[in-house]
């Protein structure tokens, strides 16, 4: 029975395991001074940008920015969660792991094999006598037998009961079935109790996670079924349970993430056939949601294989419309996403099956950025409507707040200035709290030494400790900078990894590179100490230009007691920033 891992067994199976060996599965790797490099298993490329330190437990790739120790590369690599990622690294290197048994364990092992049994029970009714219409059903859709094999696609009787008495055979609780969905109770005429199976005469498609577990099911109604009373909803899913939710799992994902992170994309289409069409023409790196639009937590978890996400949508006003609804979903999962737009009348599925795989890659080549959709849909048709550019205006500026690349907010706040009549300057001052104002000639040196700060931190947790000792995280201007700092203050020796990864890229790289420079102590003392002192000083120079002023001031108003009191503050201030420019150039 599996449960919680404790933090002292975590921090057993780090110590013990090797990092290259476990890279060097899917890596070749040669050895490059202290460290070792190969070619990226994240991303394409030609020259060997992946580092792998072995002395200091963590891989780094400065061409995609991927980084982590042992688990994250398993985590990346064969799409595991964390749990798993512990259990398979404590397994290879023989480290015994002693869990803590919880009550979501307890319920998800059941949930998992009753999932399993129900799997092979409707595969086998397709393929019996009674999966006739259904295996008719998926021949006129276009679907081979290798692609219903490959998907596990199955049939479910239509008699009430038939799933629920295979669970009985089998010796497994009903309790389980009802738990996970496959289900349900219901109540006689005659008083007396029973259970009905969920999923009655329809085509069903199991659904996994992310390793291929079987985890729920979604049924299918066949066309020109009978039915008396209200007709039956043309698609049913399992309800949610310990093991499955709805908005954070994809159909297709574990048949897809090989292909996902060959092609360095994902498509998402709407339904499960449009995944298994796209599938059977090649088209791999395809996944779904389960009958909803996408939500940020599906995209996080395709972020784990790919940052190029090309979602498809009709060529009308409503999906055009839907395009638009999804870029904040998007952004929140820190993608900005493209948009593929089918012809009238078509979804993917009759797309590729009547045009050919051709025909659909032209289609997602041509996939347009969903940030332009968005901005569109905002500006309208008429563009001299002040005030709905005025509320426009506003919705791009709380977006623009959560946007962190440089690149891609200078993008939305050029395009958005463009459609909607506003100046840039007013989007990027409303819009973007967290970035740094422009830094003025002599304060450049004090904010490039925030930055080497926060490197310097990150690197050994002794100065990160003396950095928040002294004081000076207080006088940082650039908030990226000052969040990164105030966290690294915060956080113990034993998250290292964890640091490292919430940087921004451009400072985790920068930190990455210190690390394995293997620069001297006093080297690192030296850049410590004119770090602070250089940010000490601009503070200084800020002080006396505010007494300046209040100089000024007075002199107007002909006020000498402050004018003087005024004279003898400043004169303090030059005598002790030179006093401080000496001690800092004297030799240690």
């Amino acid at each position: 029975m599996t449960g919680r891992i404790r933090d002292e067994a975590i921090r057993a199976v780090r110590e013990r395991a090797s990092l290259s060996e476990v890279v060097s599965d899917v890596v070749a790797l040669r050895r490059r001074g202290r460290s070792a490099v190969g070619l990226c298993p994240f991303h394409a490329e030609k020259t060997p940008s992946f580092t792998v330190s072995e002395e200091r437990g963590f891989f780094h790739c400065f061409g995609c920015g991927e980084h982590g120790d042992v688990f994250a590369f398993l985590m990346k690599a064969q799409a595991l969660t964390f749990p798993e990622a512990v259990r398979r690294v404590a397994e290879r290197f023989g480290v015994p792991l002693p869990e803590e048994a919880g009550e979501p364990a307890r319920r998800r092992e059941p949930l998992a094999a009753v999932n399993a049994v129900a799997a092979a029970f409707f595969q086998a009714e397709l393929r019996g006598p009674g999966g006739g219409r259904a295996r008719a059903y998926l021949r006129e859709r276009g679907l081979s037998e290798e692609a219903i094999e490959r998907f596990g696609l199955g049939w479910a009787p239509g008699a009430g009961e038939a799933l629920a008495r295979h669970l009985r055979t089998k010796g497994l609780p009903l309790e389980d079935a009802l738990t996970a969905g496959l289900v349900m109770r219901r109540d006689r005429p005659d008083g007396a109790g029973g259970v009905l199976d969920r999923f009655r005469d329809r085509v069903v498609f199991p659904i996994t996670d992310a390793s291929g577990k079987t985890i729920a099911f979604g049924g299918r109604i066949l066309p020109g079924r009978p039915a008396s009373g209200d007709p039956p909803p043309k698609y049913l899913n399992s309800a949610e349970s310990p093991v499955f939710r709805k908005g954070h799992t994809l159909y297709g994902l574990a048949l897809a993430r090989d292909a996902i992170r060959k092609a360095d994309r994902a498509v998402v289409v709407e339904g499960y056939l449009d995944v298994i069409a796209l599938a059977q023409a090649g088209i791999g790196e395809v996944v779904a949601p389960l009958g909803t639009a996408l939500t940020a937590e599906q995209l996080r978890l395709l972020r784990r294989f790919t940052e190029t996400v090309i979602a498809c949508f009709d060529g009308d006003l409503a999906g055009r419309r839907a395009a638009a609804r999804s870029f904040p979903v998007f952004l929140e999962a820190g993608l900005w996403g493209r948009g593929a737009f089918l012809p009238a009348g078509e979804d993917p599925d009759t797309f590729v099956r009547a045009q050919g795989r051709a025909a659909l890659e032209r289609l997602l080549a041509s996939a347009e950025p969903l940030v332009e959709a968005f901005v569109g849909e905002l500006a309208g048709a008429k563009r001299d409507a002040v005030g709905r550019h005025a509320e426009a205006a506003r919705e791009v500026a709380r977006l623009l707040k959560r946007v962190r690349e440089p690149h891609e907010f200078d993008l939305l706040v050029r395009l958005a200035a463009e459609r909607l009549g506003v100046r840039e300057e007013t989007l990027r001052s409303e819009g973007a709290p967290g970035t740094a104002p422009v830094a003025a000639p002599d304060e450049a040196h004090a904010l490039d030494a925030e930055a080497t700060l926060v490197e310097l931190m990150a690197e050994d947790a002794t100065v990160a400790e003396r950095v928040a000792a002294c004081g000076i995280i207080a006088e940082f201007q650039h908030p990226e900078w000052r969040r990164a700092a105030e966290a690294l203050a915060q956080r113990d020796e034993t998250e290292r990894e964890a640091r490292l990864e919430a940087l921004p890229r451009d400072i985790r790289e920068r930190v990455v590179r210190r690390l394995l420079e293997e620069r001297p102590d006093v080297e690192r003392e030296r850049a410590l100490a004119d770090c602070i002192a250089r940010i000490r000083r601009r503070g200084a120079r800020g002080e006396e230009r505010r007494v300046r002023d209040e100089i000024r001031a007075a002199q107007a108003r002909g006020d000498s007691e402050a004018v003087e009191a005024a004279m003898r503050r400043l004169k303090q201030l030059m005598d002790e920033t030179q006093a401080e420019k000496l001690a800092h150039r004297s030799p240690p």
